[in-house]
């Protein structure tokens, strides 16, 4: 097998190289470099299982000798991605303290929300703190039961 000056530098340093070698021209694949694979396929036939390079040897064995191949591997499915942070944290405009969201969504709280308590503000994610702070005054009377009630439980 021919390697490039390029593709031995980049193997030289491994101490276990992933190699494939077909079942019937025993062609060698190495997977370390990025070369595509050969396929793992079950014979039902001859009741076999054959490593088949791509070029020659899967074309002989389906029309010449009529193997029914039947691939051995499981297609590899990806896992998503992870957030850096996790979907259901958000901040308060004011004094950037991290809030909880709600459950799988992430979205706010409604007890975070200025809205929600019928308060009109340009912000929109506010601690409990901070809105006492600076909208105690403006609750209406049940809205500041409501308030005192989160406080007592300890919600932020």
């Amino acid at each position: 097998m021919k390697i490039t000056r390029k593709e031995f530098d980049r193997i030289q340093h491994l101490k276990f190289l992933d190699i494939q070698q077909c079942s019937f021209c025993h062609r060698l694949n190495i997977l370390n470099l990025g070369w595509k694979s050969f396929g793992k396929f079950y014979c039902r036939l001859h009741e076999a299982e054959y490593i088949v390079c791509w070029e020659l040897c899967y074309k002989v064995c389906l029309n010449i000798w009529g193997c029914e191949l039947y691939r051995k591997e499981k297609p590899v499915i990806q896992e998503p991605v992870k957030p850096n942070k996790p979907y259901d944290l958000t901040d308060c405009y004011l004094c950037f303290k991290e809030l909880k969201g709600a459950g799988k969504t992430g979205k706010i709280k409604n007890r975070n929300n200025p809205g929600f308590w019928g308060i009109k503000s340009e912000w929109k994610v506010l601690c409990l703190s901070c809105l006492g702070k600076k909208y105690y005054q403006k609750l209406s009377g049940s809205k500041r039961k409501t308030f005192n009630k989160y406080l007592k439980r300890g919600y932020e």
